[in-house]
């Protein structure tokens, strides 16, 4: 049986951890908020390029430019994931998400998010580069950066057919579920659809070679495409994070109603020896004097 003074030293501990888990969720929330926040903010450039591509393409026949055409060749898979732990199940479940998509063959070629990521596909997968997860918007945009000058090397020494992003999307209710998404071939159909909207009645145009016109507008594509995944990911991941901690608290909480009873009993027990023997005492000495 533990003594009052590591009942005590157990409950303080408790209270401590419990403290550090409060602010790791107000940390997440607020994570949330940033990253939810620069999502939306790239949503809505990326419907402005959307509809750029849409001038470009509707006004002649020529179609894409020939670098920007589907082609024959490998894989490349970019899998998002967490550098640090304690996030749930998060990491568990894009791994899981993405070996079921993913054949571990020479033709799929993998580039890791995150340490944690990396960790779980690296003894099936040969994996091509490890990526640091940014920790504020700011970092997302030199990692993106990076990110596609690891793409472009990667084209450079071998033919790259296509590129799928693998990364967990929020949901509505505090969830989220796993998603993927083709960045290369871009589908150009779905820009040729009537269902673009324009305040004015007449498209707008342009002056500048066509080429090279969408060639810079899908570059920019390209990099509002990664930086809303990493935007979704991050989300995803404080989420996950939040109900790892909110677990953790529930069992921090029994924990210490199961401390503070112990607690509360053992000191009673020993009051009422004390109190005993007192009593015994006074009998004792009542005894010897009568």
């Amino acid at each position: 049986m533990q003594t009052l003074q590591n009942l005590r030293r157990s409950i303080d501990s408790a209270e401590s951890l419990k403290s550090i888990v409060k602010t790791m969720k107000a940390h997440a929330s607020m994570n949330i908020h940033q990253f939810q926040n620069a999502a939306e903010a790239s949503g809505n450039y990326r419907e402005v390029l959307d509809m750029a591509i849409h001038v470009v393409l509707s006004q002649e026949d020529e179609g894409p430019p020939e670098s920007i055409r589907t082609q024959e060749g490998s894989a490349l898979h970019i899998v998002f994931g967490s550098d640090h732990g304690l996030a749930g199940r998060f990491n568990e479940n894009i791994t899981n998400y993405t070996k079921s998509r993913v054949q571990p063959d020479r033709r799929n070629i993998i580039i890791a998010v995150g340490q944690q990521i990396f960790k779980r596909l690296e003894p099936e997968y040969d994996i091509y580069s490890l990526l640091p997860v940014p920790q504020t918007n700011d970092g997302i945009t030199s990692v993106v950066q990076k990110l596609l000058m690891e793409i472009e090397d990667l084209r450079n020494k071998e033919d790259i057919g296509s590129i799928k992003l693998h990364y967990c999307k929020p949901e509505a209710h505090s969830s989220y579920s796993e998603q993927s998404a083709v960045l290369f071939p871009v589908d150009f159909r779905k820009f040729l659809g009537e269902d673009m909207k324009w305040e004015s009645r007449s498209l707008p145009t342009f002056t500048m070679d066509r080429d090279l016109l969408i060639s810079d507008i899908i570059r920019q594509y390209f990099f509002v495409t990664l930086f809303r995944s990493f935007c979704y990911s991050l989300v995803s991941e404080n989420i996950s994070r939040i109900e790892s901690m909110t677990s953790a608290e529930k069992n921090i909480d029994e924990k210490l109603e199961q401390l503070h009873f112990s607690h509360s009993t053992q000191r009673q027990n020993g009051i009422t020896e004390e109190l005993n023997d007192v009593v015994s005492g006074y009998k004792a000495i009542r005894k010897s004097n009568g």
